[in-house]
């Protein structure tokens, strides 16, 4: 798990996979991930099999009928904000792949137009991405013009819109950004790459990998890991 300005939703669906490759049995079980703002080493036996959506910032009220900040840095059963939790991870394993996707989209949608979270008069959605395809290369005074509205009155909508402050938002689409160096081999100018990324310098960066992964950006590239915000940096050229 990565530190993230997100938040997902995840089903795991009554198997996982041992590290020796061995599946069992396992739980049914539905959980919300809210924003996570730093994380620690995680180690675990065994590797569910699950499915599961990943929301935009700015969503995850629609989904869960309460304001963001209630989820952050904390993941919750599925069965304290939406009773049929389990039951939705039986129904889910029993389908194919492409069963499974059109299910759990038809009833994200669903859930999504039954929202009771009063709309904002700012664009959170549309303000998130905009941080994030400048790859959080945006100050908060800037994104406060961008949405009309004061730096505090900023600061507000985003802790019930998205769960983390506008300035550390930023700070993870910019260490999201910075992950497409773990994709390009050990021949990396960390230096270089730390001035490309508008991080202050080389000692700056590795901290902010450590607070936001756990790793250093080294570790990233010299071992074997797995993330889709690696695959998604991995697809994505930074000239895009």
């Amino acid at each position: 798990m990565f530190a993230d300005g997100h938040a997902s939703i995840v089903f795991d669906l009554g198997m996982a996979c041992r590290l020796d490759g061995v599946w069992q049995p396992d739980l049914f079980r539905g959980r919300l991930i809210g924003a996570i703002t730093c994380v620690g080493p995680v180690f675990e036996a065994t590797r569910p099999a699950m499915v599961g959506a990943y929301f935009h910032g700015g969503q995850i009220p629609s989904i869960a009928h309460l304001p963001a900040f209630e989820f952050t840095d904390k993941v919750v059963s599925l069965e304290d904000i939406w009773s049929a939790g389990s039951r939705l991870a039986v129904e889910l394993s029993e389908l194919d792949e492409e069963q499974r996707i059109d299910r759990l989209e038809a009833l994200l949608l669903q859930r999504m137009g039954r929202s009771l979270m009063t709309n904002s008069l700012v664009d959170m959605p549309q303000l998130v991405s905009f941080a994030l395809e400048n790859r959080g290369h945006v100050d908060v005074g800037t994104l406060a013009n961008l949405a009309g509205v004061s730096r505090q009155h900023l600061a507000r909508l985003f802790r019930e819109w998205v769960g983390v402050s506008p300035k550390l938002y930023c700070r993870l689409a910019r260490f999201q950004s910075a992950l497409y160096y773990a994709t390009v081999g050990n021949n990396v100018d960390w230096a270089q790459a730390a001035l490309d990324t508008g991080y202050a310098d080389q000692s700056h960066m590795i901290a902010e990998f450590r607070e936001f992964s756990s790793l250093t950006p080294r570790q990233l590239t010299t071992e074997r890991w797995f993330h889709p915000f690696i695959e998604h940096a991995r697809l994505k050229p930074r000239n895009s």
